[in-house]
């Protein structure tokens, strides 16, 4: 099908389309005011019509209605545009779990379910757009979106470690260590859930995820009474 005659974006894909019209007076070569504010939908949007991999630029440009030109002054290809996706989802949740500062000597029990909130949250995301990530959290991890969404999902956690405001003198391993350690294993998780088609309630991956940091591995298998009464080295 040619690019001009693709159909249009739909629901919240056509408000953003919409939003553009109001905001310039040419949207075929309109500058968004959000990162991917126009082509981050058309990229959603063919992804979970025919999957991350069957899709162009040049699909994403002609259902976006802009001209290759534009897409690529702001990005270097479809990967770098579905990192905004993953970014704008994480900021989305922000919203949602706050920062509270000096948290870990307050209500530990509205913390964890505040956190399984926020990690639900995301794995709602993932979910609703599967058929684009499933192929890119199993790139190699040098690629571009795996160097970024560790970045991205590392720096966030850095920032609620340091709120936490805790003492490094009593920490059990470098505290740089610890936001690439639940980076990595969040997003293991996630991609483990996608490569099984979903086996799972975006609700019970995040309670799993979150339990999983707060408790560690003894507590994940329910041997939590094995643990000495000092595990300090």
């Amino acid at each position: 099908m040619a690019l001009n005659q693709q159909k249009r974006p739909t629901g919240a894909y056509a408000t953003a389309r919409t939003k553009c019209r109001r905001d310039r007076s040419r949207p075929e070569t309109c500058e968004w005011s959000g990162p991917g504010h126009i082509c981050a939908p058309a990229l959603v949007q063919l992804a979970g019509e025919r999957g991350y991999d069957a899709i162009t630029v040049g699909d994403i440009a002609g259902l976006a209605m802009v001209n290759r030109a534009t897409f690529y002054r702001h990005y270097e290809d479809k990967e770098d545009l579905a990192v905004d996706v993953l970014a704008e989802a994480i900021e989305e949740v922000g919203k949602f779990t706050p920062v509270r500062p000096g948290w870990a000597g307050g209500d530990e029990l509205a913390e964890l379910a505040s956190r399984i909130a926020g990690a639900e949250r995301l794995f709602q995301h993932f979910a609703e757009h599967h058929r684009m990530y499933q192929p890119l959290l199993g790139y190699p991890r040098n690629r571009r979106f795996m160097i970024r969404a560790r970045e991205l999902l590392s720096g966030g956690i850095a920032e609620r470690i340091d709120t936490a405001e805790p003492d490094p003198d009593q920490a059990r391993m470098p505290m740089t260590l610890i936001p690439v350690f639940a980076t990595e294993l969040f997003l293991g998780m996630v991609a483990w859930w996608l490569d099984r088609s979903l086996p799972y309630p975006p609700r019970q991956m995040a309670d799993w995820s979150i339990r999983f940091l707060f408790y560690g591995y003894f507590g994940a298998l329910g041997l939590d009474h094995l643990l000495p009464d000092d595990t300090a080295t």
